[in-house]
């Protein structure tokens, strides 16, 4: 990109037209005419005075392309379509994983109700588990790898941020809605103790009840973890962070390395808790067959995690 094409890219920016940009810089509008088509170049006390109309500096101005170093430059729309497809493709399988681990559960729960299953649905659980593992590594691999060719993405239009948030609104009731529904489906089928209905024993019904409360549970974690990577992808200066952090683009991020210590911080407390859950429901269950009240260290893990995001997430604001 040439000097004159980065004067007519932050003239346009500035939203002016060559009149109006030749009347704050006190010149003739053919003047800027000839800038812009590189046919004359302006002195040195008129590239300062650019440079401050401008919000750049002078080399930028005079030698690099002024789009690659604009963090809030409109995306084209191939270098937008490209980022949609990858983050709504990363979105998806992250959101699999997730609810792959938690319908494996339920369905490790069910197994288990049947007698001489146990060690079967044991197996199947830690089957689950890994192809889950395995996919969050392959996305994750891709995700860097995306990074690494495109590390820096330009601002999304604000129109299609506005309507995405309607979409995510939407998302987080349907979750919320489905974490009551699921919580009045386990009272109802629970509500009689040691009731079973026909065709199940009383301790089938109950590892039942609380497979089907576990399968809309994942449903909607699903949803929560699908729509907050999307919310995510429009926030494009923390996708810029990254990028630099991981040594992937130039520059130093803004807010200094805080806030991605604490995340870490929080990611690692989380994952205690969540494998300490795991580790309390299995030993309960195999050495006590307290599978019934075991389940609850999940429901447990999960608001010790969202308390911890909370106090992580109110400290890096600071």
């Amino acid at each position: 990109m040439s000097f004159g094409e980065n004067v007519t890219y932050y003239r346009k920016k500035l939203n002016v037209t060559q009149e109006e940009l030749a009347e704050r810089l006190s010149v003739s509008r053919q003047t800027v005419s000839r800038w812009e088509t590189d046919s004359t170049f302006p002195d040195v006390e008129m590239l300062i005075r650019l440079c401050e109309l401008f919000e750049c500096d002078m080399d930028t101005l005079v030698r690099k392309r002024a789009v690659d170093t604009d963090k809030y430059a409109p995306c084209a729309p191939s270098v937008l379509n490209t980022y949609n497809r990858h983050m709504n493709r990363f979105a998806l399988a992250i959101s699999l994983g997730v609810w792959f681990i938690v319908f494996s559960v339920a369905l490790m729960l069910f197994i288990s109700g049947f007698e001489g299953r146990e060690l079967l649905s044991v197996i199947i659980l830690l089957i689950c588990v890994a192809l889950s593992v395995s996919d969050f590594i392959f996305a994750g691999v891709l995700h860097c790898g995306f990074m690494k060719e495109n590390p820096r993405m330009c601002e999304y239009p604000k129109e299609e941020q506005r309507s995405f948030l309607k979409k995510f609104a939407a998302m987080i009731v349907s979750a919320t809605v489905l974490v009551f529904i699921a919580v009045i489906a386990l009272i109802i089928m629970c509500y009689k103790d040691g009731y079973a209905p026909t065709g199940f024993t009383v301790n089938l019904w109950q590892h039942f009840s609380i497979s089907i409360f576990l399968v809309l549970v994942s449903v909607s974690v699903f949803l929560y973890v699908y729509a907050g990577i999307l919310y995510s992808k429009y926030n494009v200066k923390e996708y810029n962070k990254s990028c630099i952090k991981e040594g992937y683009a130039e520059g130093e991020p803004e807010g200094g390395d805080n806030k991605s210590r604490l995340e870490k911080i929080n990611d690692t407390v989380c994952s205690v808790i969540m494998l300490s859950a795991t580790a309390v429901f299995l030993l309960l269950g195999f050495i006590g067959n307290l599978w019934h009240p075991a389940w609850v260290a999940f429901p447990i893990g999960g608001i010790l995690c969202g308390i911890s995001s909370v106090v992580t997430g109110s400290q890096s604001e600071k």
